[in-house]
């Protein structure tokens, strides 16, 4: 994951064990309580990227007591916009996450730090630099550059930022990460915001995990994924001889022969040309497909092995190249592997999903797409601990 996503950990501390799920890509201002002058306000923050186009709009409410946050700027599985809130109270000691287009919740108690502000709501700060005073959103602020430490999936990692600070106000008004990213309050309205804003959203089904909420439980996904599995076993055992043979052994004018006469007077002629042409086409896709030992090897001609890592089953399809592998590393180590070798070459990180090192990422580079994802094992002999799966896709594949 880049710098500028896991800086993040400025906002709550629970935000920021979610960022590789919610794929914020920029440092974002602590959306915390605090006890300065002004301690009920509701605001635009904007996130500004490098060339100053503004990316996104998220509506903030705080009050001496509660936060909410609507428009956070997410993504989901292939980088699909998702529509989503977060609510923090701290009488009640709760959070809310909100996924507003599936009707999801996820409730988790807040912690004390939730409440922090700024960027002081990390780990360490190693220094702070004084650059002079400007104004934000019609306050007067100081300008400092600060550096800032924390712990990331269990590696320490170093920030630069550059903050704009009022004495109104314990969290910045501004923040800049090193790639010149911008977050921004903006309309800052003073008057305390209406308490209907902080009540739990109703109507909303809850579920127990945070990948969940974002319209990615995998245990459900794993579960849907053995049920067709065993779905297409049955259907296996009801095909006629033919059907079961290998696509690369048929012979298709035979094949299609036996179809037609199967069909026999059951179909007009026209419905008959019509099925026979849907049949040669799903044929000459399913002649494409190969499926053992080195019949992906074709991706290593794009992608880096990782060291140490076994292949085990590989398949390939119709402009897809799929590759799972035994590792005895975590999948977070493997992630970064990809990133760090990928990205060197141009490819772009969409981000990543991992929850008790499970999950999965997602790299993109002109029209061929890369992701990543955990799975169980398929037969990989070997003492290996963790499994993962690769899936390359692109038109010249």
């Amino acid at each position: 994951m880049k710098a500028n996503q896991t800086k993040l950990s400025m906002s709550f501390k629970w935000v920021f064990i979610a960022t590789v799920m919610l794929l914020f890509v920029s440092v974002a201002p602590s959306y915390a309580l605090f006890s300065g002058k002004i301690d009920s306000f509701s605001a635009d923050n904007v996130k500004i990227d490098s060339n100053g186009k503004v990316i996104n709009t998220a509506k903030l409410y705080v009050t001496e007591d509660a936060v909410r946050i609507d428009g956070i700027p997410a993504a989901g599985m292939g980088g699909v916009n998702l529509n989503l809130s977060m609510l923090i109270l701290k009488k009640q000691n709760k959070s809310y996450f909100y996924n507003h287009d599936k009707k999801l919740m996820f409730e988790a108690p807040a912690d004390e730090k939730d409440f922090s502000a700024g960027y002081k709501a990390l780990d360490n700060i190693d220094s702070e630099k004084m650059l002079g005073k400007e104004t934000v959103s019609g306050y007067k602020c100081v300008k400092k550059e600060v550096i800032t430490s924390t712990q990331v999936m269990g590696q320490n990692m170093k920030f630069k930022l550059v903050v704009w600070e009022s004495d109104k106000f314990e969290m910045p008004l501004r923040t800049m990460d090193e790639d010149g990213d911008i977050q921004e309050m903006r309309n800052i309205n003073t008057d305390k915001p209406s308490k209907k804003l902080f009540q739990p959203i109703s109507g909303y089904k809850k579920v127990d995990n945070m990948m969940a909420v974002m319209g990615m439980d995998f245990g459900a996904m794993m579960s849907r994924e053995n049920d067709r599995e065993e779905e297409e076993e049955e259907e296996a055992q009801t095909m006629p001889n033919f059907a079961r043979q290998n696509p690369e052994n048929m012979d298709v004018n035979k094949m299609m022969e036996q179809m037609s006469q199967a069909m026999g007077n059951n179909m007009s002629s026209e419905k008959k040309a019509q099925f026979m042409q849907t049949m040669t086409h799903a044929m000459n896709q399913a002649k494409e497909t190969k499926e053992g030992p080195g019949a992906a090897k074709q991706i290593w001609q794009t992608i880096p092995k990782r060291p140490g890592d076994k292949i085990g089953a590989e398949l390939k399809t119709t402009h897809a190249l799929n590759v799972t592998m035994g590792t005895n590393a975590s999948l977070t180590s493997v992630f970064n592997f990809y990133k760090n070798k990928l990205t060197a070459k141009g490819w772009k990180d969409q981000g990543m999903y991992l929850q008790n090192d499970e999950g999965s990422m997602h790299l993109t580079k002109g029209q061929q797409s890369l992701t990543i994802s955990s799975a169980e094992n398929p037969g990989i002999k070997g003492n290996f601990s963790k499994f993962y799966m690769m899936q390359l896709q692109g038109p010249n594949i």
